[in-house]
Parts: C-alpha cells; structure tokens; sequence
C-alpha cells in the first residue's frame, strides 16, 4: 500500500493572515481528496512557521524521510504551503524529478511531468513575498515620515481604531495618561523603586491596563525604559524617530534623569537601594565630589569573648559559638562613597549630626507668623496693582502687533495688485525689504505678549508657597519619614557638601531673603522693645530689598526711591 505524508502549514507573519488556518486546511484536505479517509498516512506534519527562507525543521524531516523512501505522497493545500524560497522549492522539485514524489492537493496532483508548472507556482509565491515586503516598507515609510508610530501602544496611550490601517495614531487614555505621568513623578524623585512604584500603582490607585490586567514587574522597567513617552519611538533597527505626533508625558530631560536612576545610562550611574536613608541617593556631596552615600550596621557583643559581630549573618559568636544576646546594637553612618577619590579620608557623620544640623538651618527661616500675614497681604495688593500696569502694557504692545499685522497685509496687497504688474507701485526688493523689517517688529511683539503671560502670577504663587513651607517645615521636619524630611531639605538646600561632618548649602531663592528677615526679627539688640516693632522693622526691610522673590518693585514703579537705611545686599542668587 502506498504511503502518504499530510503536510500543513500556518505562517506566523503578516503576509499569510489571510491564507487559511492549519484546522481549516486539515478539513478543506479531508473533504476534497477522494478516498482521504483510506489512504495509509504515516505521518501528518503541522508547523506554525514562515516559509520565506529556509530552515524550517518539521519540512526538512518530511524531505528526509521522502529521500529514505518512507512515503510516495505528499498530501497538502497548495503548493505555497510546501514553499516561497527557491531553495525549498528546487529541493520539493528535486524529489518529484529524481525520486518519483507525488503531490496531491485539493485542486491538482502534481508528479514529474508537472516540473515546468511547479516551477512557475513556487516562483509566483516567492514573488509574492518580495511584493508584499516592498509594499509593506512602503506603508510603513509612509506612516514613519508622519510620525505615526507603528507600535501598539503602551500603557497610557491607545491605537486609534476608527480610522483606516494606516492612518491610525496614538492618542492618550485619560483614564491612565494622568496615572502613569504620576509613575514616572515618583520615579523621578529617587526615593522610589520600580516594584514599590508598581505596588502603589496598583494597589493604591487601582491602575490596570486596558485589557484589566495588572502590570508585571518586569512591565513596569519596560515602561520605564520606553522612549516613547517622551514623544519619540523607535523601530527594532534600533533607530529612533523624532517627529512623534502623539503627545508627550515627559521631557527628554526627564528621561535621562530615569535613565540614571534606574542605573542604565549616563555619566553618573547610580542604583535605587533596598534600604531607605533620608539623604542618600546623591543628595549630599563630600568634598572630594565622590556622593555620599549610608550604610547601617546591627552588632551585638558576644558575652564570652566580647567579639562585636554582624548580628543580621551570625546568629552565633563566630569566634567562640555563643548564643548571641538579645540585645542588638543599631548603627547608621553617612560617609563618602570613594568613588572620585579612593584615599578621601572625611569621617563619617551619623545621622543625629545631619538632623541637627538640618534643624538649626530650618529654625532660621522661621518667621513669625504675624509677619507672614501681613507679608501675603501686601504682597496680594501689590499684585493686584500690577495686573493693571500688566493690562496697559498688553494693550500697548497688542495694538503693536495688530498695527505691524495690517502693515503686512496692506502691503501684500499692494504688491499683488494689477497696477504693480511692472512693479510701479513697489519693486520686489523695496516689498521684501519691508516685509522683513514689519515680520521682525511682529515677532518681537509676539514675544514681549509671550513673556508677560508666562509671568503672570508665577511671583505670587511662589512667595504663598515659601511662606507657607516656612511656617510648617520645621514641624513637618522633626515628625516626617525619611522620605518627608528627603523632600523638605532638597525644597531649600542647593549644592549640599559635607565637609568634617559639617553640612554647607547654598539656599535657593527666595529662601536666602527669608532667612535674612528672619535674622533681623531675630536681633538680641531690640528684645527690650515691643514684638510689633520688631515685626514692622523686619517688614520694612523685606520689602525695601530688591527681593528676588517677586522682582524689584522700582522695576514696576518707577517713581518708588532707592531702600534707606541698612538694608543688607542679596547673599543668595542661586536658582
């Protein structure tokens, strides 16, 4: 009895979406071949595989067997089922010329006077491979140059199915845009780790993907590795596109601070730890530049040979084998981490130093809360009075800009009209000359509107937030986590040194006013008269100096004199 291989085929690439599944060709097979049901079949093959080049292993056992002299059919759908490349192909031909195989499908048995025929089919499916990739590249050039990006969009994001293939963007999910914009915000502050953040995630807000999943540990790198989010993509080639049309969910700027964090990229590569310090991460510096980083030590002291030893490793004395005490000994210590000078022989501070010493810079930019009142109050009526020089300002330079944009179409006009045809009216190089001189008046009107409204509210904003951190950062301080304390510090503190145990920092603005105001309040020389005094006296002279916090007021008004008196000059102009 003659003896049958049943071949089935199913590519796992696009180009075959189309072409029938491996199930619907075992029943279109069954159905169509006369007699299927009692034709000795030795082996029945089914691979999942694209036959675009060769290599498939399932296809080159039934080759091998047929070479042996198993079987004499091969029983399949079609012939592109067998191959699309030349060398499968001539191998398939090869058996049916030299060794007498038979192929039989729905439509046609195929033997050796068949040689010519099979050779066009095989020809034809390869051509259609080569076909569909240059359509393809073409298709994705296309949506690449219109800075679609042709991914399926990660968390956050979804493919916009309404439109055609093709046209199809990437828009933002507002129900987890926000959500995961607030994931890379914890990210950011180097206090969290990415299985942490992912817990928060999920377990504090509910996030979930759009198919009610939850994101996976290994997720939630990837999404933190993804470039997209900073409105480019790139393609497996490794290359990376910046024309992305959706929008972004970060800055370029942010993406390389979670770069490094994440220990990744970067000049200075530093790794979240497992444990959590208050000032670790880099936010203080030695004097050497190496960071300083913390470490924590458990002893207990052995009652025998009074070795001091790890009492996290050793649950026994490892000189003597004693049972280790119940009483264990905590230590922190923050020291220089070495890593720009291997000999930095700065000792270590612990913990109690650096609060204390963070303490004391707190309590000199207290101010009395009396004087915060009044502070905000005026400097609520002050800015009241320059929304109307704000307003008369933008009504000048609007009727600038409009005045500058009619020139410019009054111009155009002129230019194109039937009585200039001879350049009567305007020659062309009087009308660029013109042209140019009223473009650049409008753009810098553009940008005196732009800046104005750019700053509008901002100095007010920033003075109610200061004041309100000076009231309560000291509190917070000494009753706040580690992670509370991290921020309240990196909110004033600029350029953190440790040097000898001792902290120097620079103060960001406006806190080098603060505490220079609060010092004044402060002054032993005027305890003997009334506290109102006093507070008039420090009101006088905060708003008397050339405040960085909301800008000199002479710059508003003119006519407003100089400070008299003993007004200290600015010490602090870091940003």
């Amino acid at each position: 009895m003659e003896k049958y291989i049943f071949y089935k085929r199913k590519s796992d690439d696009s180009e075959d979406r189309q072409i029938l599944s491996i199930s619907s060709q075992d029943r279109v097979v069954r159905e169509s071949v006369t007699g299927f049901s009692g034709l000795s079949v030795i082996c029945n093959y089914e691979e999942s595989q694209s036959a675009k080049r060769p290599g498939r292993p399932k296809f080159n056992e039934m080759c091998e067997r047929l070479e042996r002299g198993e079987a004499k059919y091969i029983i399949c759908w079609q012939l592109n089922r067998l191959a699309r490349n030349p060398p499968d192909g001539g191998r398939i031909i090869w058996l049916v010329q030299n060794y007498g195989i038979k192929i039989i499908t729905p439509s046609k048995t195929y033997d050796s006077n068949d040689i010519l025929l099979m050779w066009v089919e095989f020809a034809m499916s390869n051509q259609f491979i080569i076909d569909l990739r240059k359509n393809t590249m073409r298709g994705l050039g296309d949506k690449l140059n219109s800075g679609i990006a042709p991914i399926l969009a990660p968390i956050g994001y979804y493919n916009d199915t309404t439109k055609k293939q093709g046209l199809r963007d990437i828009l933002c999910d507002e129900q987890r845009f926000p959500l995961v914009r607030k994931m890379w915000d914890l990210l950011l502050t180097g206090n969290y780790a990415p299985p942490r953040i992912l817990n928060i995630a999920t377990n504090e807000w509910g996030l979930r993907q759009r198919n009610g999943r939850p994101l996976s540990r290994s997720k939630i790198y990837e999404l933190f590795r993804n470039i997209f989010y900073t409105g480019k993509f790139y393609l497996y080639s490794g290359k990376i596109y910046d024309n992305g049309v959706h929008k972004p969910m970060i800055t370029p700027e942010e993406y390389e601070k979670a770069q490094k964090i994440l220990g990744r990229r970067g000049t200075f590569k530093f790794r979240l730890s497992e444990h959590t310090f208050a000032f670790n991460n880099s936010i203080i510096s030695c004097t050497c530049g190496s960071s300083i980083t913390a470490h924590e030590r458990y002893r207990k002291v052995c009652p025998q040979c009074h070795l001091k030893y790890n009492s996290v490793v050793n649950e026994k004395c490892p000189k003597c084998g004693a049972l280790a005490p119940t009483k264990t000994s905590y230590f922190c210590y923050y020291h220089c981490s070495r890593k720009k000078d291997p000999d930095c022989k700065q000792p270590a501070a612990t913990p109690k130093d650096l609060n204390e010493q963070f303490d004391q810079i707190i309590s000199l930019l207290t101010l009395p809360e009396e004087f915060i009142d009044w502070a905000l109050a005026k400097l609520r009526k002050a800015h009241s009075e320059e929304i109307k020089y704000r307003n008369t300002i933008n009504i000048s330079v609007q009727a600038n800009f409009n005045t500058a944009t009619k020139k410019l179409d009054n111009l155009l006009s002129k230019y194109l009209s039937e009585v200039n045809k001879n350049g009567e009216l305007i020659s062309d190089e009087e009308y660029k000359r013109q042209k140019v001189l009223l473009l650049d008046e409008k753009k810098k009107a553009e940008e005196i509107l732009k800046g104005y409204s750019n700053q509008q509210d901002n100095w007010l904003n920033t003075a109610e937030k200061s004041f309100n951190f000076v009231l309560t950062a000291r509190e917070k301080y000494k009753n706040g986590t580690k992670e509370e304390k991290r921020e309240i510090v990196t909110s004033f503190g600029l350029n953190l040194i440790l040097d000898n145990k001792i902290l120097r920092l620079d103060l960001k603005k406006p806190f080098g006013k603060i505490q220079e105001a609060s010092k004044r309040l402060q002054n032993p020389s005027d305890k003997i008269e009334p506290t109102k005094r006093i507070v008039r006296e420090g009101q006088t002279y905060y708003f008397d100096s050339a405040n960085p916090l909301w800008g000199d007021r002479r710059e508003l008004n003119p006519q407003h004199s100089p400070p008299q008196g003993d007004a200290l000059p600015l010490s602090y102009d870091h940003q």
